[in-house]
């Protein structure tokens, strides 16, 4: 796929699409900023537009929104560049009303602000694969959905238990069992038509892991993320499939991290440097899940002496609450998998600072035995 633009005239031509379901709004600048001329197109005009061999090839800058990824590989294979800009700072870049022609105006300052990173477009394969992740997401929102309403209709006829799944099993296997005329047939025919629902949730969960299984069979980087404690098949391909294998857009891993916002706001000025509570930002569904990974670390840190699970003993022997060490595992563990993504190698559970400890130790032992 060819997406160099040969005529230095055409490269310095910039299109700023505001994407919708029928109705685009597209402002052309020039070198120099200023705007050539805006259109309102419908779908089928915008499509014949840039398909049309006479409309010069430049930049096209559009919204990290929906059908974004769409229209940035069809741009693609029909000689044009694109970038995608994040739609949050669109927004803080837009004068005026909200408008179809002052978003594609922001859009185009957007561009233009140095600060603001471009967001990869994704391939098909890797939309199909995070596609996966977001049916995961529902049917596990939906089925909690359920077991929380059975719960709320059972609590109301005085029918309570233990909290978690196996308190759940336990008061719906022992419904029919109860004589009590609080438990109706009608209480029990809804109770009957969610746990069907829930069976057939668990059944599709089932099915959804068969095919992430199948993705980490395929995939050196996911299988490379599942060697790290507190990482399985769901985060490693989710990792996968979200970065695309490829973290070359981030500096560092401060700031794959802070893509996810698990890194502390900040509020400083002058010599006063304040740090608060995590930003939030970013990927939420990652964020989600590498709390949720960094939790079983947690619970297994005094058991083991992975590297992580040295760190999460050393915060909570100094006292700290167990959500800021779940949090601050999280971090590290977002920051190690840039590195396992970044070098193509598998996990160290010794980490670098237990080697570099290890090593002082051995020196340590030799200069006393030559003393």
């Amino acid at each position: 796929m060819n997406t160099t633009v040969n005529n230095p005239v055409a490269s310095a031509l910039v299109y700023c699409v505001d994407l919708a379901k029928n109705k685009f709004q597209v402002h052309s600048f020039g070198a120099h900023g200023e705007r050539l001329k805006q259109r309102t197109l419908t779908r089928s005009s915008l499509a014949k537009l840039f398909a049309n061999p006479n409309t010069p090839r430049g930049l096209v800058v559009m919204e990290a929104c929906a059908s974004a990824h769409y229209w940035s590989r069809w741009l693609m294979q029909r000689g044009y560049q694109t970038k995608l800009v994040p739609a949050q700072f669109v927004a803080k870049h837009r004068i005026g009303n909200k408008t179809d022609g002052n978003d594609a105006d922001a859009i185009y300052a957007t561009h233009r602000d140095a600060r603001v990173r471009a967001v990869p477009v994704k391939s098909i394969e890797q939309q199909d694969q995070c596609s996966w992740h977001r049916l995961r997401d529902r049917l596990v929102a939906e089925r909690l959905r359920c077991t929380n309403q059975a719960r709320g209709l059972l609590a109301e006829r005085g029918c309570v238990a233990a909290k978690g799944q196996k308190g759940f099993d336990e008061l719906m296997a022992g419904i029919h069992e109860r004589d009590d005329a609080e438990v109706t047939r009608p209480l029990l025919q809804m109770l009957e038509l969610i746990g069907a629902r829930i069976e057939q949730i668990d059944q599709q969960l089932k099915l959804i892991l068969n095919e992430l299984t199948a993705q980490l069979n395929q995939s050196p980087v996911a299988q490379n993320l599942d060697s790290m404690l507190g990482v399985g098949v769901i985060i490693a391909t989710a990792v996968a499939a979200e970065t695309g294998g490829n973290v070359q857009r981030y500096a560092d891993s401060r700031q794959f991290a802070a893509s996810m916002g698990i890194t502390p706001k900040e509020d400083s000025s002058g010599e006063k440097r304040r740090l608060g509570a995590i930003t939030k930002r970013g990927n939420a569904y990652l964020r989600t899940l590498l709390v949720q990974g960094a939790q079983s670390v947690v619970t297994a840190c005094q058991r083991r002496d992975d590297a992580l699970c040295l760190m999460a003993r050393r915060l909570l022997a100094q006292g700290k609450r167990r959500k800021v060490v779940v949090v601050a595992v999280a971090n590290r563990m977002a920051r190690i998998m840039y590195a396992i993504i970044k070098h193509g190698e598998g996990y160290r559970p010794e980490g670098k600072w237990a080697a570099k400890a290890a090593k002082d130790s051995t020196v340590s032992i030799q200069t006393a035995a030559a003393a």
